[in-house]
This record gives C-alpha cells, sequence and structure tokens, in this order.
C-alpha cells in the first residue's frame, strides 16, 4: 500500500493530457510579407495562441496542423504585419464618429447641407459639433458667416478643419461663450477678424477654446461608448497597434479599463500631452504612469510626453525660417507662431529626456523642426547620448540642411502620407510659396539619408484614417482619381515596401517593440492583416482600391468580410 501512494502521483502525472503543441490557425497559399527586408515574401503563417510560431512554404507548414487546427486558404491574397498608427488621437477620432462628418466636402453648400441635414436628424444634440472643411473650400481659406448663413439651426455650431488647428462657430455659440466684438486674444492662435475688425466665426489654434471649453464634455460611458466604435473601425481597416499623441491621465484610464474588460483590440502607446503650464505633479503623474505600467507589458505604454512647437502652414501659424509667400512680410504672422517658448521647451525636454521619456514634437514650419532638433541635440548634451527613439511629428516643410540631422541624431521622422494629398493642397502650396516646394513632405529625401521613417494618420486631423489611402499617396504622390497627372514633386514618392514598411516595422520600433512585433515572422505577436490585392504587382494607382479582407489581433480574427 506504501509502495501504491508512493507511485500514485507519478501515475496522475503521467495520465495528464499533454499540452496541444499544433497550431491554432494557420493561413496557407498566400503572399506573406514578412518585412524582415523589402522582398521578403513566403507563402503561409502558423499561429498559437497569440503567437506566430512559423513561416514558411504552404505544404511545410499545412503539416503542422492537427484535427483541431483552423485552416484558412488565401487563394494568392497578400498577409502583411498589422498597421500601426503612429500618430493618432484615437478619443478625439472616436467622437468624431457620433457628430457631423465634413470630410470630402468641397464648398460652403456641402457643408451648410451636411450640418442642417444632421441636425434633423439628431434633434437631442445640444451642440452641433463635426470636423473635416477643406481650407481649400473657402475663397479666403476659413470659413466665416456670410459663407456658412445656410445654416438653419438656432443651436451652436462649433466645427473644426479637418487638421484641428482651425475651427469656425456660428453667432449662437460665440454668445453661450461669452464672445463678442470686445473680445481680445493674444495668446498662440487668433480670433479672425475682417479687414473691418469685425468677427468672422473662425478661430485659430488656441483661440478655438474660447468656444470649444463651452461644449458639454462627455460622461465616461459615453467616451467608453466612442472608443468602442473608434476600435471596431481600426479593425476593419487593419490597424493593430496605436500611438497617441497628447492624452493626459484620464483619458489613458479609459484604455486600461476596456483591457479589464478584454475589449482592447489595439495595442496603445500614450503620449502624454505637455507644455508649459504643466505642473509639477503632471509631471510626476506621467512618470509615475510610465514606470507602473513598464516596458514588457504587450497592449499598453505610457513612456511618451508630446510637444507642440508651432502650428500648420494653411492658417500661418507653422513656425518658418523665411516669410509666408501669400501675406505681407509686415503681417503677424508672417514667419508664423510658436506654441511654446523656446527655452521652456527647451527646458522641458532636457527633463523628460533625463526621466527615460520618449519625446514627440509637432513641428510642421522648417524653423520649428531645427528648434526641435536643437532641443534634442542639448538634451543629449546634457543628459548624456543614448537611444532616445525622440521623434519630430508632421515635418511638412524643412530646410535642406537639417534632413542628415536626424540620422546623426538618432531622430526619427514621424510623418502622414495622407496630409500631403495633392487634392488638398491649393492653400498650402500659396502659403509656402514655390522656393520650399522641393523640401515638403520630403519622404524620400529623410530615407535617402537614413533617416527612420514612420507613418500614421493623425487622425481626425486627416482626410482618411485607411492606411492604404495614405500608403497611395506615399507611391503615387497623387490623388486616387490620378491628380495631378504627373505627381506632386515626385522626386519624393517612395517604393511600396518603404510605404509598408514605415506602417508597420518602423512603428514598433519607435516604441521600442521591434522584437515583438511589426513583422511576420517566428516569436513576433500575431497582428496580421490580409489585403485583397497584392500591393506589390499592381498598379501602384490601384492600391487605394484595396480592401482589408482579414485582420488578425492578438492571435484572434478580429474582422473578416468576403470581399
Amino acid at each position: 500500500m506504501k509502495k501504491l501512494l508512493f507511485l500514485l502521483p507519478a501515475f496522475a502525472f503521467a495520465c495528464t493530457p499533454r499540452e496541444r503543441t499544433a497550431p491554432d490557425l494557420i493561413l496557407v497559399n498566400g503572399k506573406v510579407w514578412t518585412g524582415v527586408s523589402d522582398s521578403s515574401f513566403t507563402e503561409a503563417v502558423a499561429i498559437k495562441g497569440n503567437m506566430i510560431v512559423a513561416v514558411g512554404p504552404s505544404d511545410s507548414i499545412r503539416s503542422l496542423a492537427d484535427t483541431q487546427t483552423e485552416v484558412n486558404d488565401l487563394a494568392g491574397k497578400l498577409v502583411a504585419a498589422g498597421f500601426n498608427d503612429a500618430h493618432i488621437h484615437f478619443l478625439s477620432g472616436s467622437k468624431g464618429l457620433t457628430e457631423v462628418d465634413l470630410n470630402g466636402t468641397n464648398n460652403p453648400e456641402e457643408i451648410v447641407a451636411r450640418i442642417n441635414d444632421f441636425a434633423a436628424k439628431n434633434p437631442e444634440h445640444s451642440w452641433i459639433t463635426g470636423r473635416g472643411w477643406q481650407y481649400t473650400s473657402f475663397k479666403n481659406g476659413l470659413p466665416d458667416f456670410e459663407a456658412l448663413k445656410g445654416i438653419t439651426t438656432d443651436k451652436p455650431v462649433f466645427i473644426k478643419a479637418y487638421d484641428g488647428h482651425s475651427a469656425w462657430a456660428n453667432r449662437k455659440a460665440f454668445e453661450l461663450a461669452g464672445v463678442s466684438k470686445e473680445t481680445e486674444y493674444t495668446d498662440f492662435g487668433e480670433l479672425v477678424r475682417d479687414k473691418q475688425g469685425t468677427l468672422t466665426g473662425a478661430l485659430r489654434e488656441h483661440a478655438m477654446s474660447l468656444v470649444s471649453s463651452h461644449i458639454p464634455p462627455l460622461t465616461r460611458s459615453e467616451k467608453l461608448a466612442a472608443l468602442r466604435k473608434g476600435l471596431a473601425l481600426a479593425a476593419s481597416l487593419g490597424i493593430t497597434s496605436v500611438q497617441d499623441a497628447g492624452v493626459d491621465a484620464d483619458e489613458f484610464s479609459l484604455f486600461t479599463e476596456l483591457l479589464r474588460n478584454n475589449e482592447l483590440t489595439v495595442r496603445f502607446a500614450a503620449a502624454f500631452w505637455v507644455d508649459e503650464t504643466n505642473t509639477t505633479a503632471d509631471i510626476e503623474t506621467f512618470t509615475r504612469l510610465k514606470d507602473s505600467v513598464g516596458t514588457a507589458n504587450h497592449m499598453l505604454r505610457a513612456d511618451a510626453i508630446k510637444f507642440m512647437i508651432d502650428g500648420v502652414i494653411e492658417s500661418h501659424t507653422g513656425y518658418m525660417l523665411e516669410p509666408y509667400a501669400d501675406i505681407p512680410n509686415t503681417d503677424p504672422l508672417a514667419y508664423g507662431q510658436l506654441a511654446i517658448p523656446i527655452r521652456q521647451y527647451d527646458s522641458l525636454v532636457s527633463l523628460f529626456d533625463k526621466r527615460g521619456f520618449r519625446i514627440f514634437t509637432h513641428a510642421i514650419g522648417d524653423k520649428g523642426v531645427r528648434e526641435s532638433l536643437n532641443a534634442y541635440e542639448h538634451a543629449a548634451q546634457v543628459n548624456g547620448k543614448r537611444d532616445a527613439r525622440h521623434r519630430i511629428e508632421h515635418i511638412e516643410t524643412i530646410s535642406a540642411e537639417d534632413v542628415p540631422r536626424f540620422a546623426s541624431l538618432g531622430v526619427m521622422a514621424s510623418m502622414e502620407p495622407i496630409h500631403a494629398d495633392p487634392g488638398t493642397m491649393n492653400v498650402w502650396i500659396r502659403a509656402i510659396g514655390p522656393e520650399r516646394l522641393p523640401h515638403s513632405f520630403a519622404w524620400a529625401d529623410m530615407l535617402n539619408h537614413n533617416v527612420k521613417l514612420v507613418y500614421s494618420s493623425d487622425w481626425p486631423a486627416c482626410i482618411d484614417i485607411n492606411p492604404l489611402r495614405g500608403i497611395h499617396v506615399a507611391v503615387n504622390r497623387r490623388t486616387p482619381a490620378g491628380f495631378p497627372e504627373n505627381a506632386w514633386i515626385p522626386e519624393q514618392k517612395i517604393s511600396m515596401a518603404q510605404a509598408l514598411n514605415a506602417y508597420t516595422r518602423m512603428g514598433a520600433y519607435s516604441s521600442f517593440e521591434e522584437n515583438m512585433k511589426g513583422t511576420v515572422q517566428p516569436g513576433q505577436l500575431a497582428d496580421l492583416v490580409v489585403l485583397s490585392q497584392d500591393l506589390f504587382t499592381i498598379d501602384p494607382m490601384k492600391t487605394c482600391e484595396t480592401k482589408v479582407v482579414t485582420t488578425i489581433f492578438n492571435g484572434k480574427v478580429i474582422y473578416t468580410t468576403s470581399r
């Protein structure tokens, strides 16, 4: 009996079923771009749990299956790592899904019609808010009361430009916000008036808060509901990772709640918004969150800081080395505006660099870009050089002499190809002038100087969040309709592999996650996108016609369609 009792544990162990070693999901007969190099392709992928366990020829990978393995035949479709939108404003974009959508409008009449239709269909809204109008839709580049006089609702209206740097409010909104002809504004931005000094309804940059601060905020449950809509949209577009360029602690907590509820279907990396108004307590909160989340968490990160050094070209708030081409040199905005005093910006960059944060700086004008590089260089001198992976965001125009500094300083170029869609560029081109055009949205220049280029949408500050639309612009420098015929600054076009790399592997690299995602190889997280067309063989002008067929996140199919 004693011997039997001694042997029982061993007997029980021997009778315990062995853990299944076969893959849970296999994709075969595809064209799999691994992303390890520009021309690295294979046919099949095996997934176990949330990891890629094998890639290779279809027959070899199929042989790994057992009776419980799901095997999907891709019939030649293209597979790549899931898209990483490396500069996004996810809550803001998600909230916009419940507001009036002005993207795609081309004139005041279309804008008025959409606002009136939305107001009629949504009587429960106390304010009519929305986003997406283009500067090119208005004669003077900005809306005014006269252009939008056809709006019939008696409710307050507040609508942002597609880039989020300008807005227009109706008279009811001005009345509720206490904005009148006597109101003065001297901070970053402008309360726009016409030549007679009369308010037009337009507001630039931080002046938008004169009105927006009076819009009733969403409740926490409403924010979470909006985020669920945003997550569903991201899944339908093959987006499996996002890096949010400007959150606060409360907004970050929404994503931790979604994660706890098993509802988070993107890997979320937060960059906390910082300017000269942040307190010591804010800085300590951001540091605490960074340290508490850590760097091994494959769902959440909190190790980045976002600054904004200037505005945008269209509203003459991008900070420039030379005056704008379409306004007098004596104009207060002739050289643009600084969003934060340089001395304070430089000091804060060094402070957060010392604490181990990655730093994002919004810099659109060429002088804004130069000042950002100077601050990063100074931080390295003060704190010691390290693999910091700091970034400059947008970089719509740059001095040629500053391009090589990115690689020498180890700074990444974070850019949005969709912002260079030629169909939206008339006002931008007029402001920038012909001399600076060759260095506009200079993706090829960056890559030719060994700069690490990462792509994103800047949603909702864009005309389309879809990465495939961004890739279309990157490789064609033309609209989907083919304008202009010979491409806009064609020397800045890049290859399909380079564009995909900027939307996948470089996004992972920018957040120190290249060893866990961004390519399709064993040991990587199983975040994949299956596309309807082979981007490497089709006419590049058909890129924007490509659809997402399947999105796999963390080893699970979260979106699929029969197309």
